[in-house]
């Protein structure tokens, strides 16, 4: 195998990956971000949400998103997506969209970016070990 064939596999796997982290985001606007991260987490996946500890754990994380989850809707745009020359590793970057009712019955919308550290499955299944984000400027 040369560099060259080494090259297109894993640029070939980037984009398995962004698309993956895309699949992640539609399912997360289709079904509730709850649903799509205890699909797209590994078990003992780690949230670094902002302005909040670490939560430890893909069901302790679906236990703390699910009780609001249609109180709001999280869209994110995966920007990029880089895999280890293992191939066993990557991870993706992008900015996301939190929109919100308020106690007052209007919406909030907050902006941000977020970077997320994958690992590859025995099966070649991409899933989440590491969500991180935090907030950002609306895009303008």
């Amino acid at each position: 195998m040369t560099s060259c064939n080494i090259e297109n596999d894993i640029d070939t796997e980037n984009r398995r990956l962004l698309n993956t982290d895309k699949q992640f985001a539609k399912m997360s606007v289709k079904q509730g971000a709850a649903e799509a991260f205890r699909h797209f987490l590994t078990e003992d996946a780690m949230g670094m949400a902002p302005n909040q500890h670490p939560v430890m754990g893909r069901e302790k994380l679906y236990e703390d998103m699910s009780p609001g989850q249609s109180l709001y809707v999280l869209d994110w745009k995966p920007q990029r997506a880089e895999v280890s020359a293992s191939e066993d590793m990557g991870w993706t970057w992008g900015t996301y969209t939190l929109t919100g009712k308020t106690e007052q019955g209007g919406v909030k919308t907050s902006h941000g970016k977020y970077l997320n550290i994958w690992e590859r499955q025995a099966d070649g299944q991409w899933l989440v070990a590491v969500d991180m984000g935090n907030l950002s400027p609306a895009p303008g």
